[in-house]
């Protein structure tokens, strides 16, 4: 599975049985299962905030030729993101926010 959403157990179900109504979502690969774990939380409901930079990718060959690197591949998952499925944030905004500013 790609997305922490798909699978046992029901992560949206204990979610909303917890209250919760936010998530940040942080891990390995930026443009991979991040970014649709991601998606599908904004999809279910969730507002979702990205911490960018506490996601890690690798470099990808190119269809045509050529290599993508981390960098543009974390660069395109920010665009793809913010603001249609949630925020694109930084690790120092995420627990900023945690203290309440």
């Amino acid at each position: 599975m790609n997305s922490a959403f798909h699978g046992d157990p029901d992560l949206a179900g204990w979610l909303r049985g917890e209250g919760v109504e936010r998530i940040a979502v942080c891990g390995i690969q930026t443009n991979m299962c991040c970014e649709t774990t991601a998606r599908v939380a904004a999809n279910l409901g969730f507002e979702m905030d990205f911490v960018l930079d506490a996601t890690y990718t690798f470099a990808l060959p190119s269809h045509d030729g050529g290599t993508i690197t981390a960098d543009e591949l974390s660069r395109v998952t920010a665009a793809n993101l913010d603001p249609e499925f949630g925020r694109v944030i930084s690790t120092h905004e995420a627990v900023a926010a945690l203290d309440g500013g």
